[in-house]
């Protein structure tokens, strides 16, 4: 089972393109997916499930949706996304072989490599690099686009035989997922530059 969950954010809650400014764009479908996936572990565990945005820039949009998504950690400017291993074992208290981690691209490699499982967006432009990823034993679940952020946490859920009592749970705005509500809109994100 995991219990702790990171994303990178270019190609996985977005296409790839943005702005000069920065800015990029993001889906509604997407952080609702999240949300009832931390909802879902919440509701079979008693626990919140530890979540992580961690990018190669400082993307305003994703700290925007790390904010108010309530994500424990937004770690940016990770030129290598290996070193957020140790700053996020230290945090949550766990072994990377209990994370899952959703990637897209030839910069994430080095990360999927060490958690203990790895889902990759088969965006059809990085067809080679796929490839690559598969040869080297780095994939244990494809994505499809469009919003596969949405696509895999439903694909979770449904593995776990999660997914109705999270749905019914969100939708009847349940005690339980009142109390989830509450301790998700607790967490204050920690925000940090990986490149110092």
């Amino acid at each position: 089972m995991v219990r702790g969950l990171i994303f990178d954010w270019d190609g996985v809650w977005t296409d790839g393109r943005k702005r000069p400014d920065g800015h990029s764009e993001f889906s509604e479908h997407d952080t609702m997916g999240l949300n009832l996936l931390r909802f879902g572990h919440y509701l079979h565990t008693g626990e919140m499930l530890r979540v992580a945005l961690v990018t190669g820039e400082r993307n305003l949009t994703a700290e925007h949706v790390a904010q108010r998504e309530h994500i424990d950690q937004f770690l940016f400017y990770a030129r290598d996304k290996t070193k957020a291993i140790p700053l996020l074992t230290e945090r949550w208290s766990q072994s990377p072989s209990d994370w899952a981690f959703v990637f897209d691209d030839v910069l994430d490699f080095g990360l999927a490599a060490q958690v203990g499982r790895r889902a990759m967006v088969a965006w059809p432009w990085t067809e080679g690099v796929r490839e690559l990823a598969q040869k080297h034993e780095l994939v244990d679940d494809w994505i499809p686009t469009p919003s596969p952020v949405r696509r895999w946490c439903e694909h979770y859920l449904a593995e776990r035989g999660w997914l109705e009592a999270a749905v019914a749970g969100r939708q009847a705005w349940s005690e339980t997922y009142q109390a989830y509500w509450s301790l998700r809109n607790a967490i204050d994100p920690e925000v940090l530059d990986l490149s110092r």
